[in-house]
């Protein structure tokens, strides 16, 4: 198992993961190459990583950077993390937690967040086995819809 920073080589294959984890929520993505390749590579705020098994990409992690502007802290947020089905269980995502996590210390963040959606059971115990801190005192969050 190896973990390496996405290139836009990458784009098509990271493209269908996010396919499949809309999907396993029940969602539809309609992200398209040029606005992943503008989130992950140029606007700074975003980076993406992939998992190999040999020379197959069998998951990956996508990053936003955000400050917490009360403090001035980095924070990193794992915004997806995805795993293709035939490869869970079997350390891959474990793999990409410690590579974000080195990125994290290497921006000077002293944590980061990771969620999931809330009937997704599998995840989160997954996230308690790995002894991820669970946050229960963050309070609800909102969804603010804006009209276009």
């Amino acid at each position: 198992m190896r973990v390496t920073p996405a290139q836009p080589t990458d784009l098509p294959r990271i493209h269908e993961m996010i396919t499949a984890l809309s999907a396993f929520h029940g969602d539809i993505a309609t992200v398209t190459l040029p606005q992943l390749e503008q989130a992950l590579f140029t606007s700074g705020l975003s980076t993406a990583l992939l998992a190999y098994d040999a020379d197959l990409v069998v998951g990956y992690a996508g990053l936003n950077f955000t400050i917490a502007l009360h403090t001035g802290a980095p924070r990193i947020d794992i915004h997806h993390l995805y795993v293709d089905k035939d490869h869970r269980t079997k350390g891959v995502g474990r793999a990409l937690i410690s590579a974000a996590s080195a990125i994290a210390r290497e921006k000077g963040a002293q944590g980061m967040t990771i969620g999931t959606d809330p009937k997704n059971r599998s995840a989160q115990a997954a996230y308690r086995a790995m002894g991820l801190h669970e946050i229960t005192d963050a309070g609800p969050r909102f969804w603010i819809p804006v009209d276009q």
